[in-house]
Parts: C-alpha cells; sequence; structure tokens
C-alpha cells in the first residue's frame, strides 16, 4: 500500500507539466501508487479559484485514489478564502490545505494567511507547507494546532536544501512532519530523519509529474530501516493523519 502525500495536476509552461487525472492514475498505476494527494498547479501560480474548481472536476475520475489539497499560492487573498476552503473540505471532501512560500516575497508565517492555517488545525487537516524549516518553526509557535508536513524535507530552493535544518525544526516540534519528495538522493537523508524524529513523522511523496514517482519510492524502500518503517512512511503516517478529522 503506498500514500503519495505529494503530487501536482493541471498545466504549468514553466515546468513543461500538463497532466490531468486519467495521466496521473497511469504513471499511479505503473509506480504501485494506491492514493494520491493532490495539488493544482494554476491555484499555486496564477488563479485560486480556477485550479481548485478543476482539481474538483478532476477527482471526479477516480475520487477514491486522487484525493484533494485546497490550494493557496498568495497570501494577500488567504483572508478571502477561508469559507471557500471550508466549503471544499466539508461540502467537496478535500483533505488539506497546500501554501507555497517564495521567500522573501511571501512567507507562509503572513499574516493573511494564519486565518486559513487557523481555519485547517480547527477542521483538523494536514496542511503541505513548501517552506523552510525555520518557517514551519514559526507557524507552530503561533498556531501550535496546526499539522504541518514540511514539503521535500527542506530539500528546495526555498531552504537552500538544508533538509537537516528541516530535522531539526520537526525534532523540535511534534506537529511537524517531514515529506521525502526530492530531486535529491543524499546519502541517509531516510535513515537520517527516522532516527532524529521517528519514522511516524516521515512521510512518502513524489513529486508527481514533476519527478519519476518509482525512483521516489525506492529512495523509501531501499532505505536502511526496518519494514515497519518503509510502511508507516508509504502509507501508514498520511493514512493516520487524514482519519483525524473522524474524531471530530
Amino acid at each position: 500500500m503506498i500514500t503519495d502525500c505529494h503530487v501536482h495536476i493541471g498545466q504549468n509552461q514553466f515546468f513543461h507539466m500538463d497532466a490531468d487525472a486519467d495521466f496521473l492514475l497511469r504513471e499511479a498505476d505503473r509506480a504501485g501508487i494506491d492514493r494520491m494527494l493532490v495539488t493544482d498547479v494554476v491555484s499555486l501560480f496564477y488563479d485560486i479559484d480556477e485550479g481548485n474548481a478543476y482539481l474538483r472536476e478532476q477527482r471526479k475520475r477516480s475520487p477514491e485514489r486522487i484525493l484533494a489539497y485546497y490550494s493557496v499560492g498568495q497570501a494577500r487573498y488567504g483572508p478571502l478564502h477561508v469559507e471557500k476552503f471550508e466549503r471544499h473540505v466539508c461540502d467537496y471532501g478535500f483533505i488539506g490545505l497546500k501554501i507555497y512560500s517564495v521567500p522573501p516575497l511571501q512567507l507562509i508565517v503572513d499574516p493573511y494567511l494564519i486565518p486559513l492555517i487557523e481555519k485547517a488545525a480547527e477542521l483538523r487537516v494536514p496542511i503541505l507547507a513548501h517552506s523552510t524549516g525555520e518557517e514551519c518553526e514559526a507557524l507552530s509557535r503561533r498556531v501550535p494546532e496546526a499539522i504541518i508536513i514540511n514539503a521535500h524535507m527542506g530539500c528546495c530552493p526555498q531552504a537552500n536544501g538544508d533538509w537537516h535544518r528541516s530535522i531539526a525544526a520537526a525534532k523540535a516540534y511534534p506537529n511537524i512532519y517531514l515529506d521525502t519528495t526530492s530531486s535529491s538522493f543524499d546519502n541517509n537523508m531516510i535513515e537520517h530523519a527516522v532516527a532524529e524524529v521517528g519514522a511516524e513523522r516521515v512521510l512518502y511523496g513524489s513529486d508527481l509529474p514533476l519527478l519519476d514517482p518509482v525512483l521516489q519510492v525506492a529512495k523509501v524502500t531501499e532505505a536502511d530501516i526496518s519494514e515497519e518503517a518503509k510502511a508507516l512512511i508509504l502509507h501508514g503516517n498520511i493514512d493516520r493523519l487524514l482519519r483525524l478529522r473522524e474524531t471530530l
């Protein structure tokens, strides 16, 4: 069983990307992925309403396999989307929030985004935060009830590839989880995360279609960790977080 916590859908010229639901399902089958948590790229870079509406329609192709983040890429519109976000979770079955940080112009701790973060915490849905370890720490101090998934484990341009710093943030704050998605294959990356914070807070992600999901799965399956730890990373942990809303 594999649940992928970091997948994209939609069109984007910069990333040379054109992925609809059928494409994602074919790629997921190739990699042995059972379920995907999906973000629309249009909502991150161009139009929040258009992108999330497209994802709503596309997930109808396979709602049991395509799960949806409500995605926001511009902090200044944050307060305007609190009700829309709640409606997508409560009425349309979306399972989380995706926020995109581009320092220094935008931070996930921007005051305009805090109402959305607080609503996600209230709804008990995870937040996939494309951000740095430092930002995740600051957000944890501001909204300690938030369930934060640090995208790429900090191994992205925003964080200067410093996955060690993100692991340190997760070690300090138990509400921060680490997403394995990354184009980096640094030695002992997965092993070090498991040793520092425990396998229970490491989540598998692929960044499909931007990265090959087969290679991203292999980062976990070939890591020098126990089979129990691999199962938690590949599906157990994110599946547990998705069940939190059932306890409301």
